[in-house]
This record gives C-alpha cells, sequence and structure tokens, in this order.
C-alpha cells in the first residue's frame, strides 16, 4: 500500500496493489476507485483509468468509482421513505444521480485491512446527508484470485433507507479510441423503458430484434454506427445466487461479470 502525496479534504489517499500469478489491479481509497486491471507482465489498462489520483479529485465520469449511496436516477430527487417525504440533492437537472454531488465515489474510505491479494475499506455517511435518512456503513471489498477479480459491497444503516450501491468501471480491452468491435452478451431479454432524462417509466421494453438485443454475442455498434446505449438489462426478479449474466470480449481478452444482483446497467 503507497500512501500518495495528495490529500483529500485532510485525509490521507492510497493506492493499494493487488496481484496474482495472472493479473495486477490498482486500487484508491478515494471512492474505492477501481483504477487499473492489467495482465501480469503487460502495461495496458483493461478499464478506464487516470494514471494519476490528481483527476479523482472531481472525477466527472465516475471512473472505477464506487458509487452510492443510490446509483443511477431518482426522479425529481424526492421519495417516500417509511412514509415521510424526502428532498434528496439533485445534481442531474432536476433528478438526484449516484447519491447527489457527494456520491461515495468522492469520499476517502479508510482501509480496515489489506494483503497481497485483498482490500477492505469503508466508509461512513451520516444521517440526512444529500439528504438522505439514516447513518449508512458501507464495506467495499476487492478480492484477486488468478485472473478472477471479486467485489463484494456491502452496506448498513440504522434507519430505513434507499440504498443502491454499484461499481462504475468502464472497460476497453483493445486499447482503440471506441469498443465499438468489442463483443458484449447480456443474459436478459428485457430492458427497462426509460424517458428522455433517463428515468425508468416502471414498464420493461423486450430487445428482441432491437439495437439492445444482446441475448447472443453482438458488436457494440449498428450497421457501423456504436448503439446508444444507457438501460437497464433486467436479468432476474430479484436477487440470486452468483452467476454469469453478461460477457465481454475484444482483441485477447474476454470477460465474464458475474452478480447477485437482477439488473445489470449497460452504458
Amino acid at each position: 500500500m503507497k500512501r500518495l502525496e495528495t490529500e483529500w479534504q485532510g485525509q490521507p489517499l492510497f493506492q493499494i496493489t493487488l496481484s496474482s500469478d495472472q493479473m495486477q489491479v490498482d486500487v484508491l481509497n478515494l471512492g474505492a476507485v477501481l483504477q487499473r486491471i492489467a495482465w501480469a507482465g503487460q502495461n495496458h489498462n483493461l478499464c478506464l483509468g487516470y494514471p494519476t489520483v490528481d483527476p479523482y479529485l472531481t472525477n466527472p465520469g465516475k471512473l472505477g468509482a464506487i458509487v452510492g449511496r443510490y446509483a443511477n436516477r431518482i426522479n425529481q430527487a424526492q421519495a417516500l421513505v417509511d412514509g415521510v417525504s424526502y428532498k434528496f440533492d439533485a445534481n442531474n437537472g432536476a433528478h438526484c444521480l449516484h447519491g447527489g454531488r457527494e456520491t461515495l465515489g468522492l469520499r476517502a474510505f479508510d482501509v480496515l485491512e489489506h494483503s497481497g491479494s485483498h482490500v477492505v475499506l469503508f466508509q461512513r455517511m451520516p444521517d440526512g446527508h444529500m439528504g438522505f435518512p439514516g447513518t449508512l456503513d458501507v464495506w467495499v471489498t476487492y478480492r484477486l484470485q488468478g485472473a478472477t477479480l471479486g467485489i463484494d459491497i456491502r452496506a448498513k444503516s440504522d434507519a430505513t433507507t434507499l440504498c443502491n450501491i454499484t461499481g462504475h468501471s468502464y472497460f476497453n480491452f483493445t486499447g482503440a479510441p471506441t469498443i465499438t468491435d468489442h463483443q458484449l452478451q447480456v443474459a436478459a431479454s428485457e430492458v427497462l423503458e426509460v424517458d428522455e432524462t433517463s428515468i425508468p417509466s416502471g414498464a420493461k421494453m423486450n430487445v428482441t430484434g432491437t439495437q439492445f438485443d444482446f441475448q447472443t454475442p453482438a458488436a457494440l455498434r449498428q450497421r457501423d454506427h456504436p448503439v446508444n446505449i444507457d438501460h437497464n438489462y433486467c436479468v432476474s426478479e430479484g436477487r440470486t445466487e452468483l452467476r454469469p449474466i453478461a460477457w465481454l470480449s475484444g482483441g485477447d481478452t474476454r470477460m465474464e461479470l458475474a452478480s447477485t444482483e437482477p439488473g445489470l446497467q449497460v452504458y
């Protein structure tokens, strides 16, 4: 674990390197960011990441960050929780995106433990932060075994609240300017229908035969034009055991994504 020269709001920042016989992974405690994934002995970063920590102090694209309390958008930045109306930080037009301006991805986590193959990060979000009820404790564990990177996210609140935390990584396996030639497959026949501001309508849309159809491997383009995609794929009706839900390949690299969650946001 390397302490960085830059601090964030008076808190120390660290880069933690995980290694196996096949891969090397760099994690920052700022935003629990997944900064770098590389095959052993190679320099190419398989995920998008800045080479230094300073751009992560703002990180407008949330590259590699853990985002929350609530990933994606909350309509009109308000919701009823236990019959009480709460107003959240509106940072995406009228909506609340990724939990507001002070998302988890812009907070310095404590490093609870680390080794050459894993790191456990912790962050406490106070009651009322960005408008959300309850003090929320969040643990993020990265664990590297061979060519498998596990990301375990757990949270506990002392009050009923909204919580929807996820990783916000982008991938490029070849280093080309675009990934339109990458092949994607998603184990889902439906996506959530959204309006022009990306708020779900409550309906599901069948993707069969549309530009969003990745039920079998397909390039991330539609006749030489990139697919305009920022949609939640409905991979199950509820949480399940860990199972593969998506596959991405480019060049000589193929990634299998497994999850316990019912939805996968593809962007």
